[in-house]
């Protein structure tokens, strides 16, 4: 199945792409501000969703449009700003769970399905120099939390509940039965 990912995110095409997906890259640009009062399972549901309403795409080619978030409680780590953001973002994150919140948003012509995907995230205890280690090794910047399970950040976990995909960046069984559901109301 043909598809449009409204997203520039490498780990999201490779996802799909494993999946079977022949899959179209065409960025959505919004403004991801975050709202006043604004909780994290809401943005991510609002981004998603406006990403997958900006791309410009044809009635039968469906689009899917994400955005993960990690969060400790309603305190949301997005992108870290550079390598020293990224070192506090690993720091808050060392001994806690975490969450990593997908909103997922699949649009075929004038149908829409959306869903959020929640994976529980705990990270054993880390030291600086292991941080800093991963860090010099690692291109976290456009990663949420500053790290990638895939790229090594597997280590720090010492407890995962809910779907690994998720953590990467998009929960794939999730988005195929939304693509389904788009299919079958067209």
């Amino acid at each position: 199945m043909k598809v449009i990912l409204a997203s520039r995110s490498p780990r999201r095409l490779t996802l799909l792409q494993s999946a079977g997906f022949t899959v179209a890259v065409q960025p959505s640009h919004i403004d991801e501000t975050a709202l006043p009062d604004e909780s994290v399972t809401a943005m991510v549901a609002r981004l998603s969703r406006d990403k997958a309403l900006a791309c410009d795409a044809p009635a039968d080619t469906p689009v899917i449009a994400a955005d993960t978030l990690v969060a400790i409680g309603e305190h949301v780590l997005g992108q870290p700003r550079d390598t020293a953001h990224a070192k506090i973002m690993l720091q808050q994150l060392a001994g806690h769970e975490h969450r990593v919140i997908t909103g997922v948003c699949v649009r075929s012509g004038a149908h829409i399905a959306q869903q959020n995907v929640e994976t529980l995230v705990r990270f054993r205890a880390l030291s600086d120099t292991e941080i800093e280690t991963y860090l010099a090794c690692n291109h976290v910047l456009d990663k949420a939390g500053a790290y990638a399970v895939q790229a090594g950040a597997a280590s720090f976990i010492e407890s995962i509940q809910g779907p690994l995909d998720n953590v990467i960046g998009l929960p794939v069984r999730c988005t195929r039965q939304m693509l389904m559901e788009c299919s079958s109301a067209t």
